[in-house]
């Protein structure tokens, strides 16, 4: 695989990303919903009796979980699709490229274009959030970097449902439907198996442990605070059974499992795919 092929290749996809707004978009939408979200949970601080910090970070992380994956999912799955329809992607392939190269520009630009997004976001929210207080340099700096890692997650798995779906408008339809898997019925399967008491702790672990948000959620919660309390009690359980380095390793393998199956799966479809 050649450097300079690659580099050209993400590169471009950056600037395909750029002029389509989408960027730009999920960085202001981001930094609004940001500032607006820390406001209320500092607001109701001192009422509720809990720790502005806490409060406010919980708020922010939250909103991370429903936010990056509604941004990048869509992203990676208008992305071959869409140059497929459009005839680009045949025209690229015809290149002196290998399929490879191809595929692996596309995918480092599509996660360079969502690292720039969620940079801008992050970075403009800080500037104003720094300005009241209410959240630490560290637990920000941690909200960013599961942010990223979750972005990693659910843009390779929408490049995934780019490749398998082989049409734009079936491919936004998957990438909505599997965030509304991923957000809400994973959480509401996980509270019915804990209110029917069939399972114990560390199989509610095991399960929750699947799904990539839950995955930086807890992640996440580890690097935000020292409380316990904050992780829910199959997060407290894990804490207790592995200890938090054991946990947070488990964790980040689990999201870089995520990673490289969607890639490799998503690879082999594209490398098998008709564009002629």
């Amino acid at each position: 695989m050649r450097v300079r092929i690659l580099c050209l290749l993400s590169a471009r996809e950056v600037r395909v990303s750029v002029r389509s707004r989408w960027t730009l978009v999920g960085a202001a939408s981001f930094t609004v919903l940001a500032v607006a979200v820390a406001q209320l949970g500092m607001a109701g601080a001192e009422r509720w009796g809990i720790a502005t910090l806490d409060r406010t970070s919980a708020a922010l992380l939250n909103l991370v979980l429903l936010f990056v994956p509604l941004l990048t999912l869509p992203l990676g799955a208008s992305s071959f699709c869409g140059e497929a329809e459009d005839g680009t992607l045949p025209y690229l392939v015809a290149q002196p490229v290998t399929r490879g190269e191809v595929f692996a520009g596309k995918l480092v630009g599509l996660l360079s274009a969502m690292s720039l997004s969620l940079l801008i976001g992050f970075g403009a929210a800080a500037a104003v959030l720094g300005i009241q207080g209410g959240v630490s340099v560290g637990a920000f700096a941690a909200l960013a970097g599961g942010a990223w890692l979750l972005g990693v997650v659910t843009t390779t798995l929408g490049v995934l449902l780019s490749t398998a779906a082989r049409s734009r408008a079936r491919a936004l339809a998957a990438a909505v439907g599997a965030w509304l898997v991923l957000v809400f019925l994973c959480d509401f399967g996980v509270l019915a198996l804990a209110a029917s008491q069939t399972l114990g702790p560390g199989a509610l672990f095991g399960i929750s442990l699947a799904n990539p948000l839950q995955a930086t959620k807890t992640l996440s919660a580890l690097a935000i605070s020292e409380r316990l309390e904050i992780l829910g009690p199959v997060g407290v359980h894990a804490v207790r059974e592995l200890g938090r380095p054991a946990l947070a390793a488990l964790l980040c393998g689990t999201l870089a499992a995520w990673t490289l199956l969607s890639s490799s799966a998503a690879f082999l479809l594209f490398r098998r795919e008709n564009l002629a």
